[in-house]
């Protein structure tokens, strides 16, 4: 087996929180994601909480506080859910008040194909990221997940895929159990129907991502812009960005931005609302995920 070596990031660090920062329009799942890993994470700040509050106790804290350190990230492409993992360190770490690390798993996590390969490499990961975590606490980003976590029962599920969803999931549950270092796990997927119901039930929070409505158009063009925009001039672009197959954030902030900055340079004019809506007009939203709606 070759040697697996996880992609380490230390939080909190400027470049982190900018990005965490730039994420506009998905305030709810970022709020969700943060307030999620710190309860399971650093458990004394709801304890304290409760003998404040809940002196005799609260069933509910003690259901909760029993569920797994995993969460999962679904949802269309371009939508933000990879940067926000990426990034969710450096708020989480400002909010705990010590230092997080985050670790994310090679693109050739899966290996050679030879048997046993992939649930070693799983294995190896979380062992990596439980070794290194010493201090503070850790975080394992496993993107694409659909690739390690496909549900065991599809037809197409090959012998190897069963044993690394069997190895993922035991590692879950080891850390659910306390064993090693305070490590939480994010799983990332394009396809949430294909993954495994076993992962499913373990995850303590499921956000999902879809394609921005017109509240979160208007925050990323507010964004974009900056605040000498009016909201009238706001109104037309939420309106011109109104398309059968939606926009992504990511269609929006780096296709249409990158057009617009690089337009403004050549001509040596304003970047404003109307070379903005005149570049919008050359810019086709990314197409729909086979399967994906509207506002999914």
């Amino acid at each position: 087996m070759a040697d697996l070596q996880l992609i380490e990031t230390t939080h909190p660090n400027p470049s982190a929180r900018a990005e965490f920062d730039h994420l506009v329009g998905i305030n709810a799942n970022k709020e969700a994601l943060v307030e999620q890993l710190a309860l399971v994470l650093a458990p004394g700040r709801a304890e304290a909480w409760r003998k404040k509050h809940h002196p005799q106790g609260l069933p509910l804290l003690d259901r909760l506080g029993r569920t797994a350190p995993l969460v999962l990230l679904s949802g269309e492409v371009g939508c933000g859910k990879t940067a926000l993992a990426r990034s969710v360190g450096t708020p989480l770490s400002e909010l705990l008040d010590q230092k997080v690390t985050l670790y994310e798993t090679p693109s050739d996590v899966r290996g050679s194909g030879m048997v046993g390969d992939l649930s070693r490499r799983i294995t190896a990961s979380f062992e990596q990221a439980r070794r290194r975590t010493q201090r503070g606490v850790g975080l394992l980003l496993i993107d694409e997940a659909d690739d390690l976590a496909t549900e065991r029962a599809q037809e197409q599920a090959h012998h190897e895929d069963r044993a690394g969803v069997n190895a993922l999931i035991k590692e879950i549950d080891g850390l659910a159990r306390g064993q090693g270092a305070r490590l939480a796990v994010i799983l990332i997927t394009n396809r949430a129907e294909v993954i495994d119901p076993a992962v499913h039930r373990r995850a303590s929070l499921h956000l999902t991502f879809g394609r921005p409505e017109a509240a979160a158009r208007r925050a990323v063009f507010a964004a974009l812009l900056g605040s000498a925009v009016s909201p009238s001039d706001l109104a037309r672009l939420v309106q011109a960005s109104e398309q059968p197959v939606p926009y992504s954030f990511s269609d929006l902030v780096e296709r249409l931005g990158r057009r617009v900055l690089m337009a403004g340079l050549r001509r040596d004019v304003p970047a404003g609302v109307e070379l903005v809506l005149e570049m919008l007009g050359e810019v086709e939203p990314t197409p729909l995920l086979k399967g994906a709606h509207d506002g999914a």
